[in-house]
């Protein structure tokens, strides 16, 4: 798609090397300026879900990373660096990191920590690390899961790692109570969780609290590992997930400690503002080598703004009109301490001549602007925008309807002089 000579803009229909810090736990709480909201969790949906797996066994590698990279969700394989190696390499793992998927440690050699020396202790959180970092170079290793389920010193867990995953098996608040022993549900044979109404049902309660629910998955199908799942059951959840993504988040353990952390810790300021733009900070005090995902801020549209186009540190970055009672809010995903954001009164840029004809034969109209190359794209779901016709403007038209005759559709148009 042509780059555009306005910014980038969506109207919807209103509905190697270990890490050398220590980790200490977040206490500053940001402060968020009015009107600006920070959402609980990502696009202010009512519940995070996290997938992790243990053990590096097969069938997580050759059945369940595609099955998430197809679903477009993210997964963690917490990883024992020096055990199982006969069926595991690290060119599955930095495979898996390529999609997005997060590489954690499960330690050096899946000990329980409590019975080992103190020596040991410290090698086994180490060096799995440095590990891991060596091999993933993506992004830093930075959780971990207690094998067994057992807990040892918190505070030496925490020189290395931002959380750590335990097995109590409850839902995990919005900010949680102890970062070092976060709570999963075992899922499988041996596990409370078993069927793919049990997941949704988890899942449920999880939007129901505004909460996390952390699943802890070892085998799939003929895996020799612990507690086997169905591979088919674990399908039917993401099945379930896919089809109601405005109500769940599904992220990686990593992504949703660094989420939550970010959003208790920044503060969102408005710096400059006129009839036609507003500026706005996102700064918090935190590692930037480690806490760099997006958090989700919405704030209502200005009056007699027609649409809203968003950037940061002058690029350009989605942003999405939603109506919330009747409210007609600007929500966007930005990264802390990333640049100026800046948001700008944008008119709304084009529509259908004649809303019931499909592509390619469309006749598109946009206000104002005569003679200018653009191109067109289409979607249904608001995300998956696909071009579907370019050409050069010879009209003005200012009615916005947009409409199939078997599907409501949705349109977006960049242009350049």
């Amino acid at each position: 798609m042509k780059k555009s000579g306005l910014r980038f803009f969506l109207f919807a229909s209103v509905v190697g090397f270990s890490i050398a810090v220590v980790f200490v736990p977040v206490s500053r709480a940001g402060s968020v300026a009015a009107p600006y909201e920070i959402g609980t969790w990502e696009g202010f949906r009512p519940a995070a879900i996290s997938y992790t797996f243990d053990d590096n066994l097969p069938n997580q590698y050759a059945i369940a990373v595609p099955m998430f990279h197809a679903a477009g969700f993210k997964l963690t394989l917490f990883t024992v660096v020096n055990t199982w190696v006969g069926t595991f390499t690290w060119s599955q793992a930095q495979m898996a990191a390529a999609y997005g998927e997060e590489i954690a440690s499960h330690t050096m050699t899946h000990p329980t920590l409590t019975a080992v020396p103190a020596a040991q202790l410290t090698n086994e959180l180490a060096n799995s690390q440095s590990n891991i970092n060596v091999q993933i170079t993506n992004e830093l290793c930075v959780t971990l899961a207690y094998p067994n389920c057992v807990v040892p010193n918190e505070s030496i867990v925490a020189q290395y790692y931002i959380a750590a995953r335990g097995c109590s098996g409850q839902l995990v608040t919005s900010t949680p109570l102890d970062f070092m022993n976060i709570s999963s549900f075992v899922c499988g044979s041996a596990g409370s969780i078993q069927t793919a109404a049990q997941f949704n049902n988890q899942a449920n309660a999880a939007a129901v609290a505004k909460a996390w629910c952390v699943y802890l998955i070892h085998a799939l199908d003929s895996d020799n590992g612990y507690s086997p799942l169905p591979s088919a059951t674990l399908q039917a959840s993401l099945n379930y997930l896919s089809a109601n993504q405005d109500k769940f988040w599904v992220e990686t353990f990593g992504n949703v400690v660094r989420y939550i952390r970010e959003r208790n810790a920044s503060s969102v300021t408005e710096t400059a503002s006129s009839m036609n733009s507003l500026t706005v900070q996102v700064t918090n005090i935190l590692n930037n080598l480690i806490y760099n995902y997006p958090i989700t801020l919405r704030r209502p549209v200005p009056a007699n703004w027609p649409a809203v186009a968003v950037t940061q540190n002058n690029q350009p970055i989605t942003a999405r009109l939603v109506a919330i009672n009747s409210t007609n809010y600007v929500m966007f995903d930005v990264v802390p301490n990333g640049g100026d954001i800046v948001l700008s009164k944008t008119v709304l840029p084009f529509t259908l001549s004649n809303p019931v004809v499909t592509p390619p034969s469309l006749s598109f109209r946009l206000n104002g602007q005569t003679g200018v190359t653009y191109t067109v794209c289409s979607s249904t779901d608001l995300v998956n925008w696909l071009p579907v016709q370019s050409n050069t403007l010879v009209d003005v038209y200012t009615n916005v309807t947009v409409g199939t005759a078997d599907a409501l559709q949705f349109y977006r148009a960049q242009w350049a002089p």
